[in-house]
């Protein structure tokens, strides 16, 4: 085989590797592109997660799903806190339930997709899209008995949000993972 011949395989072999190279679209990073697909969400979605350094610099979908599902146990623990201090003063059965059985599971989802992210994915994007059933259901139960409360509802909202981007996060796991 001359130079020549050699150098052609060699280049188009490179370009063949260039081409199934993943790439972020446009340079965004995978937040942002994920942030992307969260469609009417979007706008919150980066805002919770640019907040985070590690989700900012994760280098790809497993490290990004492992970093937001890990948020998710934090800011669903810290809100099951707020609701058990909340009950305290307040204590109606909708906000009982809430701080206990709601986020109970929430953050059991949450706990569950992160222990299945390496061996299951399928089952991670379940739970991770389950996890927001919790504070769906509180915020039905709250209006049920007439209770409005924004820090609440906020908090509700921040962990629906968290679960829908964590769903769409283990969504673009590779099959192996």
């Amino acid at each position: 085989m001359n130079s020549s011949t050699l150098s052609l395989l060699l280049f188009t072999l490179s370009l063949i590797l260039i081409s199934h190279a993943p790439l972020p679209t446009l340079g965004k990073s995978l937040y942002e592109s994920l942030c992307d697909e969260a469609k009417e969400y979007k706008a919150s979605c980066l805002e919770v997660l640019k907040a985070d350094p590690r989700i900012v610099g994760a280098k790809d979908n497993v490290e990004l799903s492992k970093l937001i599902l890990e948020l998710g146990i934090k800011k669903g623990t810290d809100a099951q806190n707020y609701l058990k201090e909340v009950m305290k003063t307040n204590p109606s059965p909708a906000i009982k339930q809430c701080a206990t059985t709601f986020y109970d599971g929430t953050v059991g989802s949450f706990k569950s997709s992160l222990g299945e992210l390496n061996e299951d994915g399928l089952t991670a994007n379940y739970d991770a899209k389950v996890a927001g059933d919790g504070p769906t259901t509180c915020d039905t139960a709250l209006a049920a008995e007439k209770i409005n409360n924004p820090s609440i509802s906020a908090l509700n909202k921040e962990i629906l949000l968290i679960s829908i981007v964590a769903f769409l996060a283990t969504n673009n796991l590779p099959e192996d993972a």
